[in-house]
């Protein structure tokens, strides 16, 4: 693979140090002068312009999202990155293993840019991704038209670096795991066999935008009565996941990433005394180990829901695994739960709560940490 880093400053200038690099310095001054959305928008612009041009010159029509990762809740980004209805539906959309169009594309790119979404867009012939400071990197798979995608970086007016060793990069098993899609699970066998399903509170076959989908929106329209009543489906459902596989306690062993309440710009109201001492109790034990190796948080039984309302309300984010399971928790309030055989039973479960779910397919046991 040939990986070409891609960037709007000249480094063999002077200027380079102190330029913009993220939507979040519009206000802001560089170089005398103050940032607005429209000059912002100009550069965002030329860089859109850029991807369709390198794709036409390589006749790629469309591309798939891999690798997908939304830092935050819909109205987050609404307020504070400028999307309009149409980035904002699309937002909601994006998924693993949807194809986008080059007319979409363009607005996935500026989802990217503006860090509202991480992934990478995918085709045959190549990849691109959007990197920190505003970066673009450009993966081919061959060097046929290396030389033509430099020129066309050139004519556009940007800057290139051919990367010896590019960071990106996954193997055939990485790949085959990742990149999967969502289904009715009807196709696996019902047995002992390894499951993935993505719960969510909203019907995944007909969803919209306006939905709310994190926590946060709380002081942006979503009523607390209504909030509490879905956070109670998910807690219900977990216990009950966690009790019907006998788990008694669970293991955390540091990575943790936090958000503190001034952060999440919510009243510290809603989080209980109990909350807020598990939190502590959470963060300190992340501060003071040095290594993996160090003895792991072991959360109780009696703690579980407290665990779980703080995951729920994005106080901080934790991979739970153990040897026959893992719980997952994303920024689009939907839950992912992994485990052996019982798939009717869990199924049956999520149903029970007034819950969504859809399988992967095919399961892979790599995508969720299992060996």
């Amino acid at each position: 693979m040939y990986t070409l880093e891609v960037y709007k400053y000249d480094k063999h200038n002077k200027k380079y140090y102190g330029d913009w690099t993220a939507i979040s310095d519009i206000g802001k001054n560089f170089h005398g002068k103050v940032l607005t959305f429209e000059e912002y928008l100009k550069e965002e612009d030329r860089h859109v312009q850029l991807i369709v041009d390198i794709l036409n010159s390589l006749q790629v029509k469309s591309l798939d999202v891999r690798y997908l990762g939304k830092s935050a809740s819909l109205r987050v980004h609404q307020i504070h990155h400028y999307l309009n209805s149409n980035l904002g539906m699309l937002y909601q959309e994006l998924e693993n293993g949807l194809t986008l169009s080059t007319n979409r594309l363009q607005d996935a790119i500026r989802l990217s840019l503006r860090e509202c979404i991480d992934c990478l867009f995918i085709d045959e012939a190549i990849e691109i991704a959007v990197d920190y400071d505003y970066y673009l990197e450009i993966h081919l798979y061959s060097n046929n038209q290396l030389n033509n995608i430099i020129n066309i970086i050139n004519s556009n007016g940007f800057f290139w670096k051919l990367l010896e060793h590019p960071q990106i990069g996954y193997d055939a098993e990485e790949q085959l795991a990742y990149n999967h899609t969502w289904g009715d699970g009807q196709t696996n066998p019902p047995g002992y066999y390894h499951h993935d399903l993505r719960i969510s509170k909203d019907d995944p076959l007909n969803r919209t935008y306006t939905e709310w989908s994190h926590f946060d929106e709380i002081e942006n329209g979503l009523d607390w009565e209504e909030y509490q009543a879905t956070e109670q489906k998910y807690l219900q459902l977990v216990l009950d996941f966690l009790d019907f596989f006998q788990i008694s306690q669970l293991a955390i062993n540091g990575g943790l990433e936090f958000t503190s309440i001034q952060e999440l710009e919510v009243p510290a109201h809603y989080f209980s005394p109990t909350e807020e001492a598990l939190y502590q109790k959470l963060y300190e034990y992340d501060e003071s180990i040095e290594d993996r190796t160090a003895e792991s948080f072991i959360v109780q039984k009696k703690d579980f829901s407290t665990f779980f309302q703080l995951i729920f309300k994005g106080r901080f984010y934790a991979w739970i695994n153990t040897d026959s399971l893992t719980i997952q928790f994303d920024s689009s309030y939907r839950l992912y739960l992994s485990f052996y055989g019982h798939k009717k039973e869990i199924q049956d479960l999520v149903e029970k709560h007034g819950l969504y779910w859809q399988e992967r397919q095919p399961p892979y046991k790599k995508a969720v940490g299992f060996r």
